[in-house]
């Protein structure tokens, strides 16, 4: 069984709580770097279509979707841990009469946020993001949350941060056109408790489906997934919130995660050790397969960009200092990364690591291009190029 002691703050909507927990993930056995079947046999079962699974922050509860056999349907199936023993998972009865998918608690542990599918007059399902809180230990009404963040289209998945913002996929960008059912990424934040506005998260969105969204709670690095090609298919995806507050361009997972059948719904627990995620098989008859998996995160977080360096120019014969920023590279995992310089031919430009500091006397005018190279603790490496112009 796992068990890890971890002093966090769990910061709710509402005001912030420091706890010490014992981490516990249904007593399995914690996986390495090749991802593993979750709770096979009880979560996992062989034969039954399991669809995303998260845990509160405490690892107290656990809730996962089971897709049915018709595909358009679904059931939420919940375990919680009452005296050191787990629970045999059975349905969330809260929502045990509802069309319901692929459920998220949230930061503060206190409420569940899911996808509902209601059909409409002409037999069509509208899905929209739902939410029910724990009152006193016992669970509340359903509420529907309203729009701009609930529309017309399909909200398939949400995310939240420990400020409340919430992240999902919509289709909403395909309303008027033809033939067009691929989901986008957005996000609202909350104001004055409620979501006024939803923003599109252009930089991370493309012409293929994107969806599967999980948001880390402070909003420093998303996990998606998107249709790749017609040899891996749907596949995982990270990108990193930098200085500005822009996202980095996205990068698929590792080989060792992603495979050549359908990858989705991510979930990173709160430790930021193991990620959780869905694999589909899917067949010439359509679905076959669905599991849930899981892995540890030392192939998942990399070195990333955090504060670019700019281009610069320097002179022919004139020395030069240019200082490297501190947190030009970070890791979620790791804050104490090697900075290191490709070898090149410039024998008159040094980079001294300790100092952060590039410094020359340039003895010949052109354009150079030099790549800094940062390396984590689990060897993992990422590379960025800056180009040096010498003029006369």
């Amino acid at each position: 069984m796992i068990k890890k002691i971890l002093p966090f703050i769990i910061i709710g909507m509402i005001g912030c709580k420091t706890n010490t927990v014992t981490l516990d993930y249904f007593g399995q056995t914690e996986p390495e770097t090749t991802p593993m079947i979750f709770g096979e046999g009880l979560i996992s079962k062989k034969g039954r279509f399991e669809h995303g699974i998260s845990f509160t922050p405490d690892t107290r509860e656990l809730a996962f979707g089971v897709l049915k056999e018709d595909g358009v349907s679904g059931d939420i199936h919940y375990s919680k841990k009452n005296n050191d023993k787990w629970t045999s998972p059975e349905l969330f009865k809260p929502l045990a009469k509802d069309n319901v998918f692929l459920p998220y608690f949230t930061p503060n542990g206190k409420s569940l946020l899911y996808a509902q599918s209601i059909p409409d007059t002409n037999n069509l399902y509208i899905t929209d993001i739902w939410s029910i809180e724990k009152v006193n230990d016992n669970w509340d009404f359903p509420i529907k949350i309203p729009m701009p963040l609930s529309s017309i289209s399909r909200e398939a998945n949400a995310s939240m941060t420990n400020d409340g913002t919430i992240y999902f996929s919509s289709n909403r960008n395909c309303e008027g056109k033809e033939n067009c059912y691929a989901a986008d990424l957005f996000y609202s934040k909350l104001v004055d408790e409620e979501y006024q506005s939803v923003k599109e998260i252009v930089e991370l969105n493309s012409s293929d489906d994107n969806e599967s969204v999980f948001i880390s709670p402070e909003e420093t690095y998303l996990i998606f997934c998107s249709y790749t090609d017609n040899e891996t298919f749907m596949d995982l995806y990270i990108s990193y919130r930098n200085y500005n507050n822009s996202w980095t361009v996205p990068q698929m997972l590792d080989s060792t995660i992603n495979s050549k059948d359908w990858d989705r719904r991510p979930f990173v627990s709160i430790d930021n050790n193991f990620l959780f995620f869905t694999r589909l098989q899917i067949g010439e008859k359509g679905l076959t397969e669905a599991d849930i998996y899981w892995v540890n995160t030392s192939k998942v977080f990399k070195p990333f960009v955090y504060k670019p360096i700019s281009d610069t120019i320097v002179q022919v014969g004139e020395q030069f200092d240019l200082s490297i920023p501190l947190d030009y590279f970070k890791d979620i995992d790791d804050k104490q990364l090697t900075l290191s310089m490709n070898e090149n031919e410039l024998d008159w430009l040094e980079f001294d690591s300790q100092k952060m500091k590039l410094s020359g006397l340039p003895t010949v005018a052109g354009d150079f291009e030099i790549t800094f190279i940062a390396v984590d603790k689990f060897s993992n490496r990422t590379e960025d190029k800056l180009k040096i112009t010498v003029t006369k």
